[in-house]
C-alpha cells in the first residue's frame, strides 16, 4: 500500500486553516482498508473527514480524499498517517501501520505593536540609536558626574569636582560618566507556573503568555535591541543576550516547546520570581536591561513578585526612572461558567488581580492588565499610551 500526503506546510500561524490532501494506491485483494490521518487533539476539523474506508478489489485501486483543519494551539505538533486492513472473511490478521510523520509548527499571531513607545517608562524613544546600552566602549557624549565605583578607570576621574567635594568632607572622588556605544538590552521573564494556567487546553494563561512573549521579542529584536529571556517556575530555561533574527528563532523555539508541553513538567515549584531575579542578577547588574515580566498576579504569587520587583529596582537604584514592565494576564474569563454566580466569581477574581496590580504600580513599575478575551495586546498597549 502506498500513501502520499500533500498540503502540510512546515509552519503556520495560530488560527490558520490548512487543507491536507491524501492520495495512494491499494494493492489487490478482497476486504477493506480503513485509512486514518491523525490530527493533533487540540486542532479543529472544519471541513471533510480525516477517515476514509476503501473497499479492496482484485486489482490495484487508487484512492484520494482531503480535509481542512484549523490550527488552534501553538507548539510543535505531529501529523501521522495510519491504516488498517481487513480480510473479507476475517481469514487474516488485521494489520495496522503508521507512516509519513510530518511536523507542523504553529506560531502565535504577531500583535501589531509598531507604536510601542510607552511600553516602559524610561525613555521617550525606543530606537537603539537613542537608547544605548550600559556596556560597550565609551563615547564622547557627556552624561553626568557621579561617585567613583570600584573598577572605574582613573582617566575619567574629575579631579576638580573631586577637590571641591573633598572640601565639603566627601571621601570618595567623582568621575565623569559618558554615554556608551552599543544596543539597548531587554530581559524577559516568563512565568510558567502550572498553578496559574487558568482556562482550557487551548485558551489558558500559558498560551496567552507565550503569545505575548513571542510578539514582544519579535518587536524589540526587530528594532535592534539585544534581548534575553528566562523562563521561571519551569526548568529555569535561559536564553542569553543576543540580537537579530537568529535570537528570535532561538526564543521562538523555546516558546513552542513550552506551549507543546503536557503533564510531567520539570517544575521548580518554589523558585518564584524573586529567586529567578537572584539567578539572573549578574545580567541585571552588569547590563542594566529593561525588564519585562509576563505573569498572572494572584494573592499566592503577589508577595514573591513584589520582592522580586524590589530587587530589580535596587539593582537600578542609580537610574533616574524605573524600567520594569509587568504584564498581568487576566484569564479568569476563560473559565466556563454555568450560571451568573460563577460568572460573578470570575469577575471578582479578575478584580482582585487588578487590585494587586495597583500595589505594584506604587513601587514605580509599569503594570498592564491584559484580558485576552476582551482586547488584543495591541489595544492594551495603545490604551496605556493614552493614559500617559
Amino acid at each position: 500500500m502506498q500513501i502520499k500526503k500533500t498540503g502540510v506546510p512546515s509552519s503556520v500561524g495560530l488560527g490558520e486553516i490548512i487543507e491536507v490532501k491524501m492520495a495512494g494506491m491499494i494493492t489487490g485483494g478482497l476486504g477493506a482498508v480503513v485509512i486514518c490521518d491523525e490530527v493533533p487533539e487540540p486542532f479543529q476539523l472544519v471541513e471533510g473527514s480525516n477517515y476514509k474506508v476503501v473497499s479492496k478489489e482484485v486489482k490495484d485501486k487508487a484512492f484520494s480524499f482531503s480535509y481542512k483543519i484549523r490550527c488552534t494551539k501553538c507548539g510543535n505538533h505531529w501529523l501521522g498517517t495510519g491504516w488498517q486492513t481487513r480480510h473479507i472473511l476475517g481469514m487474516t490478521h488485521t494489520q495496522i501501520s503508521k507512516d509519513d510523520l510530518r511536523q507542523l509548527r504553529v506560531f502565535p499571531a504577531l500583535a501589531k505593536i509598531e507604536k510601542m513607545k510607552p511600553l516602559v517608562r524610561m525613555t521617550t524613544r525606543t530606537k537603539p540609536s537613542g537608547s544605548v546600552a550600559t556596556i560597550g566602549s565609551l563615547s564622547t557624549d557627556f552624561k553626568e558626574i557621579r561617585d567613583y565605583l570600584y573598577g572605574d578607570p582613573f582617566k575619567i576621574i574629575n579631579w576638580k569636582a573631586s577637590a571641591r567635594a573633598a572640601c565639603r568632607g566627601k571621601r570618595y572622588p567623582l568621575v565623569n560618566e559618558y554615554e556608551k556605544e552599543g544596543k539597548a538590552s531587554i530581559w524577559l521573564f516568563l512565568d510558567a507556573d502550572p498553578n496559574i494556567r487558568v482556562g482550557n487546553s487551548i485558551e489558558n494563561t500559558l498560551e496567552y503568555s507565550v503569545r505575548a512573549a513571542y510578539s514582544i521579542s519579535r518587536y524589540f529584536l526587530g528594532e535592534g535591541y539585544s534581548l534575553g529571556m528566562y523562563i521561571y517556575n519551569h526548568r529555569g530555561e535561559l536564553v542569553h543576550f543576543d540580537t537579530g533574527k537568529r535570537q528570535f528563532i532561538r526564543i521562538a523555539n523555546r516558546l513552542l516547546k513550552l506551549a507543546s508541553s503536557r503533564g510531567g513538567l520539570q517544575v521548580f515549584w518554589d523558585e518564584g520570581f524573586s529567586r529567578a531575579v537572584e539567578h539572573n542578577q549578574r545580567y541585571l547588574i552588569t547590563r542594566f536591561p529593561r525588564i519585562v515580566v509576563i505573569t498572572h498576579v494572584t494573592s499566592r504569587s503577589y508577595s514573591d513578585l513584589l520582592n522580586g520587583v524590589r530587587k530589580t529596582l535596587a539593582y537600578k537604584r542609580r537610574r533616574r526612572q524605573p524600567d520594569v514592565l509587568v504584564i498581568n494576564i487576566l484569564s479568569y474569563s476563560n473559565i466556563p461558567t454555568i450560571n451568573c454566580i460563577e460568572a460573578s466569581a470570575a469577575k471578582m477574581l479578575d478584580m482582585a488581580s487588578r487590585s494587586l496590580s495597583d500595589q505594584l504600580r506604587r513601587l514605580g513599575s509599569t503594570v498592564l492588565d491584559w484580558d485576552p478575551k476582551k482586547e488584543t495586546m495591541e489595544a492594551t498597549l495603545l490604551s496605556a499610551m493614552q493614559l500617559r
